[in-house]
């Protein structure tokens, strides 16, 4: 949640914590407690959006960083046992094929850094009894196959993460601009009832409407616009 809509957080649940404190008041209302507990459920819908879209995507990309640097590091290895063997061989196909330096393997995009590394990989099986003096053996081939899975996963997730929390992030503004008219039209004129009955009660709930703006140099009261005509 962005300033503006934190500050408005806060606003709804002072709103909340004043009509539970009057609970009994707000259920003598059966229009103000029902409207309350759509209220209280747009909350909801909130809170469970917010925790997606604050939900740190930090770590997926660090997992992907740490598996690309590692794919890279394979690359050069498969690159320098590819072009060793075909120098031995005469091939100039495969020489051509496995010839990548590492300037232009810091540029790549992750997809076609996968393709690369799949590339060689496959080339290095198909010359597998071969690679074996250049210091590709079993373990190579096999750490080189579960490195290129294991990339090809970490890809996507930090594209899922983000579009999850964009997603989150409409669902916020669209909540929020829900709960924002259920107080002024239906909730704000519901209590105009208690203006004369109760006024303490509904000079609490006006307090309550008022949005607290949190600068974080100090609190500044930001007027609310005036609850129903009285």
């Amino acid at each position: 949640m962005n300033k503006r809509q934190l500050n408005k957080w806060r606003m709804f649940g002072s709103v909340v914590a004043v009509l539970d404190e009057n609970s009994a008041l707000v259920s003598s209302l059966n229009d103000l407690a029902a409207a309350m507990e759509r209220f209280k459920s747009g909350q909801l819908i909130i809170n469970q959006n917010r925790q997606v879209q604050e939900a740190k995507t930090t770590g997926l990309t660090m997992n992907k960083k740490v598996k690309r640097e590692k794919l890279f590091q394979m690359i050069i290895k498969f690159s320098a046992a590819l072009k060793g063997y075909a120098t031995l061989v005469n091939d100039e196909e495969i020489k051509a094929k496995a010839d990548y330096n590492r300037s232009d393997l810091l540029r790549v995009a992750d997809s076609v850094l996968y393709d690369i590394g799949m590339l060689l990989y496959e080339m290095a099986v198909a010359h597998k009894d071969d690679m074996v003096r250049y210091f590709i053996g079993d373990a190579e081939l096999k750490g080189m196959e579960q490195l290129l899975t294991e990339f090809a996963l970490a890809i996507p997730k930090k594209r899922v993460a983000t579009s999850l929390s964009k997603t989150s992030t409409d669902n916020i503004e669209s909540t929020f601009a829900a709960q924002e008219k259920l107080l002024r039209d239906e909730i704000d004129v519901l209590m105009l009832l208690f203006q004369d009955s109760n006024p303490d009660f509904y000079k609490a709930y006006k307090n309550a409407r008022a949005i607290v703006n949190y600068t974080g140099r100090g609190k500044e009261v930001v007027p609310q616009a005036t609850i129903a005509a009285n």
